[in-house]
């Protein structure tokens, strides 16, 4: 749109310009993303399942034999990965013990006492720990078991992202008495 300054006709101003542009680019950037929404809409729909991560234990359940004192219940292992299977490194997930208050002599996270100068090592029900490079987390030492059998509570260890509240993975926990499997 030709402008007239001084009675002559000029060409267009950078201002009328620039306005102009103002004025399409809602336009556009409506355009565009309509576009992406109708594309997104016509192939299969995505889902918060097809884009989480998956965690998974190394077994649907794990037993160990009351000892007195305490011992590191071994082979508990858990994985991250993505929505494609590769490993995430790097995550933190918060391991929990279900019913912690009640079978806290049979199973138990425990923290060195060494660091803090205490007596005696302290006992959770939880536990926040980071992926490895495999996407892993190797509970070993860290969860414990007692001399107290557990009996027919339905403990579960559980695990989920922090900052999330969807449980990623469960696996059934027990104690069993020494006497029971003689």
């Amino acid at each position: 749109m030709p402008e007239w300054v001084d009675g002559e006709e000029r060409g267009p101003s950078r201002r009328s310009l620039l306005r102009t542009a103002g004025a399409l680019l809602p336009a556009l950037v409506l355009g565009v993303g309509g576009a992406a929404g109708t594309a997104t809409a016509a192939g299969t729909p995505r889902t918060a399942a097809d884009t989480a991560p998956r965690g998974t234990f190394s077994s649907p359940g794990y037993d160990w034999t009351a000892v007195p004192g305490s011992g590191a219940a071994s082979g508990v292992v858990f994985t991250l990965t993505g929505p494609d299977g590769r490993p995430l490194s790097g995550r933190r997930v918060r391991f929990s013990l279900s019913a912690f208050h009640t079978v806290r002599p049979s199973l138990w996270f425990e923290v060195d006492a060494a660091p803090k100068r205490l007596k005696s090592p302290e006992k959770y029900g939880y536990m926040d720990l980071d992926t490895d490079a495999r996407g892993r987390v190797t509970l070993g030492s860290l969860l414990r078991h007692g001399a107290v059998p557990t009996g027919a509570a339905g403990l579960e260890l559980r695990a989920q992202l922090v900052g999330t509240e969807t449980i990623l993975a469960t696996s059934r926990l027990s104690v069993s008495d020494l006497r029971s499997t003689r």
